[in-house]
């Protein structure tokens, strides 16, 4: 009896540690990414960051989101927010399963708009020094606020710049000139005001199309 006993415990464990093993081995590994935004297209459910961390340091990764997968919240998890309040310049931690890396990420937490150093300014191109990077406005609206017409310069990667055009956002080739009617989002950075997107408004008769550049300075 004892025998038996003994068998039925030991088949007992090899149950338990064969069903188990399997279990704990699947439990998966969870990283943070943390990164700038680069660009972001909701439509075609994409997004580039530039990576801040020591690992991949100044890296472009692309990840996946959607509307009904992503959840995204600031730091205090107070206000309500889906992918489409996501926007270049914006400081984001994405949560990144260890293997599936090319699956959609469920979970982003981002800095909230007031937060952030983040702004932006409409106005009309001057001048646009390609090779230096920095292009000259004439501001007429800042932060969404009326002001007074004045000349400032914004600096922007050269060789680091993406862009786009709307509906479908797809990387394009823009050749932006003097009286080119713009918006740029910037922040501040080395006392300088660092562009990190660019959009293009379409003339008044065709103002179906807009076109968006984004920078990936960090």
């Amino acid at each position: 009896m004892k025998e038996n006993y003994l068998k039925a415990f030991f088949v007992l464990t090899v149950l338990i540690l064969f069903i188990g093993i399997p279990v704990f081995a699947s439990v998966p590994t969870v990283n943070q990414v943390q990164g700038r935004i680069m660009w972001v297209d909701v439509k075609l459910g994409t997004m580039q960051i530039k990576v801040n961390q020591a690992a991949g340091m100044g890296e472009t990764r692309d990840y996946r989101i959607t509307r009904y997968e992503t959840r995204v919240k600031d730091t205090s998890d107070r206000k309500f927010l889906t992918i489409d309040d996501l926007r270049a310049g914006e400081i984001v931690t994405l949560n990144v399963i260890d293997g599936q890396e090319n699956k959609i990420i469920e979970k982003i937490i981002s800095e909230s708009l007031e937060a952030s150093d983040f702004q932006e300014v409409k106005g009309t191109i001057q001048a646009i020094d390609t090779q230096k990077g920095i292009i000259t406005l004439d501001e007429k609206i800042r932060n969404g606020v009326d002001e007074n017409s004045k000349i400032s310069n914004f600096y922007f990667e050269p060789n680091n710049i993406v862009e786009f055009q709307s509906p479908v956002l797809k990387p394009v080739n823009l050749d932006l000139k003097s009286g080119d009617q713009v918006k740029i989002q910037f922040v501040m950075k080395d006392e300088k005001q660092q562009t990190y997107s660019i959009t293009l408004y379409a003339p008044a008769q065709t103002t179906t199309t807009t076109v968006t550049t984004t920078t990936s300075t960090q």
